[in-house]
């Protein structure tokens, strides 16, 4: 059984952000409720855009 979870382009790219303004992965990944291989996979992957 798969627990994982999909997110929305707008909800990763607010993420994305919020790091970028200064607010850790970690922060972020307790708030959130979001992994910290899935926000690291979305920074990457935003921030090369």
């Amino acid at each position: 059984m798969s627990t994982f979870k999909r997110y929305d382009e707008e909800f990763k790219q607010s993420l994305v952000n919020l790091y970028q303004t200064g607010k850790t992965q970690s922060e972020l990944c307790k708030d959130y409720g979001v992994s910290a291989s899935a926000l690291a996979k979305w920074i990457k992957q935003y921030t090369r855009r």
